[in-house]
């Protein structure tokens, strides 16, 4: 009798073994799985063109996609500065470009993990000024590249109006870990 006790006792604690293992397994297998977000038309359109030009390496697509400069931050550049500044821009772009390939290896995918869009009007002088108006949108996305796996790109969008198209203000790339 005192064996036949053992054994179930043994039984159940099998059984409870294997529950946990398998909790543990679940856990294990499910941890760092996103959950892929709906990203506004417009959005998708700028991240397919921009990951597009950076799977095909398209450094001019890169540079036309990047940086923005608002009417005010226009206005304050001194008069003939503003190709000099689309020249720095697109250098501090292919720069870019460069450092993240040499670091990750070339791309080859992704996936957007957030998105948030926000409107600043032109009304909310403070805001404007600093960031422009019009519709900015924050994304992070987790790209996979040849060297390094999963990158963590995040992006700043913004486009003056509703009908116009994005371009990134920022962006940054980091090795997931």
């Amino acid at each position: 009798m005192m064996w036949k006790e053992g054994r179930e006792g043994g039984t159940r604690k099998a059984r409870a073994f294997i529950i946990v293992a398998v909790l543990v397994l679940f856990v294990a297998c499910t941890k760092g799985r996103e959950e892929s977000v709906t990203v506004p038309t417009d959005c998708q359109q700028f991240l397919d063109q921009y990951f597009g030009a950076w799977k095909s390496k398209d450094v001019g697509t890169l540079q036309t996609l990047s940086f923005y400069l608002s009417p005010e931050e226009r206005s304050r550049l001194p008069e003939g500065s503003l190709e000099l500044w689309r020249q720095s821009k697109n250098q501090l772009v292919t720069e870019n470009f460069e450092r993240v390939t040499s670091l990750f290896g070339d791309f080859k995918d992704y996936k957007v993990l957030r998105v948030q869009t926000t409107t600043v009007s032109a009304q909310d002088q403070p805001a404007a000024n600093m960031v422009g108006s019009g519709v900015h949108t924050e994304l992070v996305c987790k790209a996979r590249f040849s060297k390094k796996r999963d990158v963590r790109v995040g992006f700043h969008l913004i486009k003056q109006t509703e009908g116009s198209q994005y371009v990134a203000a920022a962006w940054n790339f980091q090795a997931a870990p």
